[in-house]
């Protein structure tokens, strides 16, 4: 645990310090709202599994530095591409294209959680809704910081995290997109939020199973990987019924 007089020199010495302390920037447009849901929307389910053919290259060792190998090791593993059992390709961000024109999903995203644990974030890719918010925690008795890009390089938050078990709360932006975060401190720690101005979004789990609960009719089902080719699927959803959609991308597809 870093002693509060050691926490006092790190913030007067660490710009990203002094920023922690700055209110999260307010959204530029407020988050247009999908129409509410009539009480007798009839929904189905689509549910899949995705995942990747042939062989995955083993994932990529990148070295820590001295500071903290007692905490992290001396390397970490990059997790761009996170690949299970029988190719189970976790990490996927399963969408809606048309969500914003549907009714309201019947229950709400949880809010998300980026952690940062043994010198990496966890998860490496998460999915949210524009406006909302995002829960940052630090794990680590370590001082992290956590840079988080919106629009051509520009900042939309930085703060730092010097204290073991800290959590803050930082605003998303207001427009959907890809929202890349990194660690000044650590460069090899990196992740990416993907942010949709409606609630019709999953992300694949370590099995690479996803599902989303869905208004009943034809969708254009969206998947996407940040180092694979984005696909889509037209699914006819059914009232009561599940849909299964199951999806494959080559490992001569990664870039």
């Amino acid at each position: 645990m870093l002693r509060p007089s050691f926490i006092l020199v790190l913030c007067a010495l660490a710009p990203a310090c002094k920023e922690a302390a700055s209110p999260p920037p307010a959204a530029t447009t407020a988050p247009s709202a999908a129409p509410a849901a009539p009480a007798n929307t009839k929904r189905g389910v689509i549910e899949g599994r995705v995942r990747l053919s042939g062989t995955p290259p083993a994932p990529a060792r990148q070295p820590t530095i001295g500071t903290v190998v007692s905490v992290c090791g001396e390397e970490t593993e990059e997790r761009s591409l996170v690949v299970g059992d029988q190719g189970a390709l976790a990490h996927v961000v399963v969408s809606l294209k048309e969500g914003k024109a549907l009714p309201e999903p019947a229950q709400p995203a949880p809010e998300p959680v980026l952690d940062q644990k043994q010198c990496v974030y966890d998860p490496p890719v998460l999915a949210a809704r524009t406006g909302g918010t995002l829960v940052i925690r630090n794990s680590d008795p370590l001082v992290h910081n956590v840079r988080a890009a919106s629009g051509t390089n520009r900042a939309f938050f930085n703060v730092a995290m010097p204290l073991e078990g800290m959590t803050v709360r930082r605003q998303l932006p207001a427009e959907p997109g890809d929202m890349p975060i990194h660690c000044d401190i650590h460069p090899w720690m990196r992740a990416r939020v993907r942010t949709f101005d409606h609630g019709y979004f999953a992300t694949s789990g370590k099995d690479g199973r996803f599902r989303l609960e869905v208004p009943e009719g034809t969708h254009t089902l969206v998947l996407w990987h940040e180092r694979l080719p984005e696909q889509s699927r037209t699914v006819t959803v059914r009232a009561g019924e599940t849909v299964q959609v199951d999806s494959e991308w080559a490992a001569t597809d990664l870039k």
